[in-house]
């Protein structure tokens, strides 16, 4: 039968903080599954937790390495709990188990992934900015966008804001208009292949 991961402890820091954000943004308001309890509040929390620790790695802290394993553990539990609740609601169906942004099991394997190679960020509406990259040329699981202000001096674009879509193009809303913003955008291929990120583009945002 059908069925989603549930196991997640041998995807690294990056992989993981990607795939809980992935869970939260499917499963919030997707009328496939009905959460009676605290299973969605507390992946939300545990990967927004995570989130901020991973990036709070960067100082080379001691103690922020400490806290950022603990979340780490919070957010493999959360994510646990959340995916035998969809294999339990899906029952085997295969469209359902796919619109919970959770990794299907048992899968072949991809090949491993380059950098995206056209990377363009265009501006939408106020506010708004585009990024849009084209499809792997081996097949790939849709594209992580990153972003931040241009003025983070963060070179890694897993410690921005991630944006995980199972297509090849984001919009990013309630940026500041006339603000300028960096992107980058990896592939996403195997579940724990490390993503490798084209070089930053940058854009003002829409007044």
């Amino acid at each position: 039968m059908n069925k989603v991961i549930t196991n997640f402890s041998n995807y690294s820091d990056a992989n993981l903080d990607v795939a809980g954000n992935s869970a939260v943004a499917a499963l919030t308001g997707n009328t496939h599954f009905t959460f009676t309890g605290t299973e969605l509040t507390a992946l939300t929390s545990a990967q927004t937790a995570f989130h901020a620790k991973l990036a709070a790695v960067a100082t080379g802290n001691t103690v922020a390495v400490i806290e950022k394993n603990d979340a780490r553990n919070d957010l493999l539990s959360a994510l646990r709990i959340i995916a035998i609740q969809v294999n339990l609601q899906a029952a085997g169906d295969l469209l359902k188990l796919q619109s919970s942004g959770l990794s299907m099991a048992g899968l072949p394997q991809h090949h491993l992934q380059s950098a995206p190679a056209d990377l363009s960020v265009d501006n939408g509406n106020s506010g708004e900015l585009i990024a849009k990259v084209s499809k792997s040329p081996v097949g790939d699981n849709g594209t992580v966008f990153a972003y931040s202000l241009a003025s983070n001096t963060a070179s890694n674009p897993e410690l921005w804001t991630l944006k995980p879509v199972t297509s090849h193009t984001v919009t990013v809303k309630d940026l500041t208009p006339g603000t300028e913003y960096k992107f980058s955008a990896a592939y996403k291929g195997n579940d724990n292949d490390d993503l490798v990120w084209t070089a930053p583009v940058s854009k003002f945002a829409n007044k």
